[in-house]
Parts: structure tokens; sequence; C-alpha cells
């Protein structure tokens, strides 16, 4: 990005909140149903939670698409509707879209609402932004960050460093159980051993303990710690002091600085640092709002529209995507080391 392309601040935010889906971010209320007035010239349409309880988040993702599209110097942006919260309320905002002529979907980003917005389309192509890959049975195209993505990476960075042996940190949630299939596959397939996992419920202070159950009486080369929440953070300090590699999902990339860095020494996969940073930067300076990995992906996601259909890589904030003939999508997340008060990619 050039600094020619750089636009001021106050212009930008004042585009946006002309336009009257985004009225809400300047602290009103949406208005159900609103469609941007501006049609991407790429026929793309990214439809979004602009209301309702997840309304933040969807502004969040529209301000940051349609910023980096200023930042590229875009004479066009992407069309952006409400999508509500409801499979009744993203099929609306599917046949609005469609009727404004858009032949790419992008969206929605919840797993329930993408069947509605597929039936709705009519064979226009649907690219989901969950994580859901059984969607791509429905006819979607699935482009949310997967636990089999961060699991692929993990062992990636296992076979580069020669972890032979690797546990996980048993997670009683879908996710986790998906990580849990995902790695005992791809280490089978890698020639490395899925060690038994360790009990989500262990405390930090016997970590040490169950890291050695888990080995067989001696340490694990490497523990996978797909979840970010408060004890699975004091777990893995914890296993980062037994002196096991520690690395977490991209989960990870979303923990406040404190937390953050907290685990020092560990890994997690995470978004292309050079790129996300970049982005980062210019959404604080211009917005100032922090960036979240939600707001990256839908910046990805329109970017990656359209490479439907193709097996063309695309090089994003979330690293080097390509879809499968099943509609399904591979990514290339980087691995990210936690050095005392920075991040450093190592893989």
């Amino acid at each position: 990005m050039t600094k020619s392309h750089s636009p001021n601040r106050r212009r930008v935010v004042a585009g946006l909140l002309s336009t009257p889906f985004l009225a809400g971010c300047a602290g009103q209320n949406m208005p159900s149903g609103a469609v941007a007035s501006r049609r991407s010239s790429k026929s793309v349409a990214l439809l979004l939670p602009l209301s309702g309880l997840r309304a933040a988040l969807g502004q969040q993702m529209a301000k940051t698409v349609w910023l980096t599209e200023d930042l590229l110097g875009k004479g066009g942006k992407t069309e952006i509707v409400d999508a509500g919260e409801s499979p009744a309320s993203a099929a609306a905002a599917a046949r609005k879209a469609l009727s404004g002529g858009a032949d790419v979907l992008v969206g929605p980003l919840f797993r329930n609402q993408t069947p509605a917005v597929v039936a709705e389309a009519n064979g226009v192509p649907v690219l989901t932004m969950s994580n859901d890959t059984r969607l791509a049975d429905q006819g979607a195209w699935v482009f949310g960050v997967t636990p089999a993505q961060s699991v692929e990476t993990v062992i990636r960075y296992a076979s580069d460093t020669n972890a032979n042996r690797i546990t996980m940190l048993e997670s009683k949630s879908p996710l986790g159980a998906r990580a849990q299939a995902a790695l005992a596959s791809r280490a089978r397939s890698s020639g490395i051993t899925a060690l038994p996992v360790v009990s989500g419920d262990t405390p930090a202070g016997m970590m040490p303990d169950a890291l050695l159950a888990a080995g067989g009486a001696s340490m694990p080369d490497m523990i996978y710690i797909p979840t970010s929440g408060p004890a699975e953070i004091n777990q893995a300090v914890a296993a980062v002091k037994a002196g096991v590699t520690t690395i977490g999902s991209l989960q990870w990339a979303g923990l406040p600085g404190d937390q953050l860095m907290r685990l020092n020494k560990a890994c997690f996969t995470g978004p292309d640092p050079d790129r996300f940073n970049r982005l980062s930067a210019q959404v604080q300076q211009h917005l100032e709002e922090d960036m979240g990995v939600i707001a990256a992906l839908a910046v990805d996601a329109v970017a990656a529209a359209q490479s439907l259909g193709t097996n063309t890589p695309v090089d994003g904030l979330l690293g080097r995507t390509r879809f499968r003939a099943d509609r399904t999508c591979a990514r290339d997340l980087a691995v990210l080391r936690i050095d005392g008060t920075s991040v450093q990619r190592v893989a």
C-alpha cells in the first residue's frame, strides 16, 4: 500500500457514515435490511450482521473492507447488505443483493444462516465465512478458518522442527473435538506419533505430571492447545515451563496483549504478520479501532471471491488460500512465537 493511497481518516469515516447502512457506526441503531448504495465493480455482495446482537462485529467487518478498498485506490465499493442473525434475515439479504445484480455472495458469517442463503442464491456462488466444512455438501464455498487448517499448520511445524511426539489439551467443545480428530489423522499421515490427550481438567500445577503421563513417562515434544480460555492459558504457561513446545490455534490471536505476553516462548498459528499488521495499523490510524481476525477474514473473503471454481491461490491477511474442487479451502497459516513483548514469525 503506497502512501499516495492512504486516505484522510475523516474523509474515510465520513464516506462510510454517509451510507445508510453504516449510520449505526455513529452511535445510532442501524436500520434492519439496509443496503449499501455503492456497488462493487466485481459484482460481489457481502452479507454481514449489521443489526442484532452481533451488529458491532458486522460493522467492524464492513468498515475494514471498505477502508481496504480505499487504501488500494479502488473506484468502486463492495456492496454490503444487512443479514441480521436469523436464517430468514439472511435469505432476505441474499434476495436484496441478487436483485441488485450481485453475482457472488460473500457470507453469511453464521453456520445456521448459510443453507438459507444457498437456497435463495439459486446457483449463484455463496462463499460462507462459517468454518463448518459440512456446508460444502449443501452447495456453499467454505472460507472460515477451520480447526483442520490450524492442525495442518501445527503438523507442518512439528515436522520442520523434528517434533515426533505430539499431544493435545483436551477440549470438550465442538471445535476441540474437530481439532482432535484432525490431529490424529494428520499426525498419522505425516509419520508423527499422536499421544493420548491431556485432560482439560488438569490443574496448571499438575501439567508436568500430565504431560509425562501422556508421553509414557517421557515428555512429549509438543502440545497443541486449540482453545484460549483462562484455564487453557494457565495450562499453556505451565506446559512452557515444563519444557514442552507449546502451540495454540488462531484463537490466541484474539487474546489481549497482557494475556498473550504471559505465554512467553509459546507459539500459535496466526495471520501473516506483515500483511495483518500493516492493515491493522491503517485501521487504527483511520478508524481509531483495533482490527480483529474476523474483520481480516472478511477482507480476505472479498478478495478470494473471484477465485471461486479455480485453484488460483490468493495471498491474504490470514495466509495464502486456495479452493479445492469440493468447495473447501486450504489455508497456509503462519506460526508465530511470543518472545518477551514481541511476536515473531518462525514458520
